[in-house]
């Protein structure tokens, strides 16, 4: 079942009761850039899980960071990775190292908590194999399966619940919030089968200016991704070993990707 409307406020209420997990989500990739080894139409989502005794504090937290860029000038922050490190749009009135230090300060912030971080890529080549193995149903509410895209975010999903109910003894809960984009912002999917682990069975997509965890999902989405990239790059440039030497720290949250040493 499919519902349209769903109020994000809601959910920001049971998030702060500290009864159940957050997992926040947000996608990745670098649609159309040639890359060797790297499928120029791969998708990645990626999953951030808050422990219920973290999710009130993260959620107070994040709006009180984001005070470091009001005083910068940038009248309507908001953590966008990739605009934060191309130095795009208002944050062109951030010098490098200011730029820098927003990467250490959320790099730290993971170090600190070791938030779980969980990921799911296909590109069409691999999904068009997966699709081989098994028959799958057309649809996972509003999602198809026969789109490679919507088949990541579908396993993303399901490793997720997989790991929720691997913990506190299979009773874990969550809530579950996608950056909006998929669908937009107040929009859920509901589905009774995947309640109780995922509270009240929904899947809530949302504004990260409404759920100020999700920008946690953009850093590790940037993160992975950048790290795909530079993994294959033929030379790394000073600016390069600096964001693997940020980085490095918090490559143990993600627990289903392996990491790969680079020499820098």
């Amino acid at each position: 079942m499919y519902i349209p409307e769903v109020e994000p406020i809601n959910l920001a209420l049971e998030l702060k009761s500290g009864y159940h997990y957050g997992v926040f989500i947000d996608d990745t990739g670098s649609p159309g850039l040639i890359t060797p080894g790297l499928h120029s139409q791969r998708k990645s989502w990626v999953a951030v899980l808050v422990p219920p005794h973290q999710t009130a504090e993260v959620m107070d937290q994040l709006p009180k960071a984001l005070s470091f860029l009001r005083d910068r000038g940038i009248k309507d922050p908001e953590f966008h990775f990739t605009d934060i490190w191309a130095g795009r749009g208002e944050f062109c009135k951030l010098d490098l190292q200011q730029r820098l230090g927003i990467f250490r300060f959320m790099a730290h912030i993971f170090a600190t908590h070791r938030f779980t971080v969980l990921v799911q890529t296909f590109d069409p080549d691999n999904a068009t194999e997966v699709h081989s193995r098994a028959n799958w149903p057309e649809r996972f509410g509003p999602l198809n399966f026969r789109d490679h895209e919507d088949l990541a975010l579908i396993f993303a999903l399901l490793r997720v619940r997989i790991h929720l109910k691997s913990l506190d003894g299979g009773k874990a809960t969550a809530c579950v919030v996608i950056d909006e984009g998929r669908l937009s912002s107040g929009r859920a999917i509901v589905l009774p089968g995947l309640a109780p682990t995922f509270f009240g069975g929904a899947i809530l997509f949302a504004n990260s200016r409404l759920v100020y965890p999700i920008q946690l999902a953009d850093f590790a989405a940037f993160v992975m991704n950048r790290s795909q990239l530079l993994r294959v790059k033929g030379s790394l440039s000073n600016l390069d070993k600096t964001f693997l030497e940020i980085i490095s720290p918090i490559s143990d949250n993600f627990i289903n990707i392996t990491s790969v040493p680079i020499q820098v």
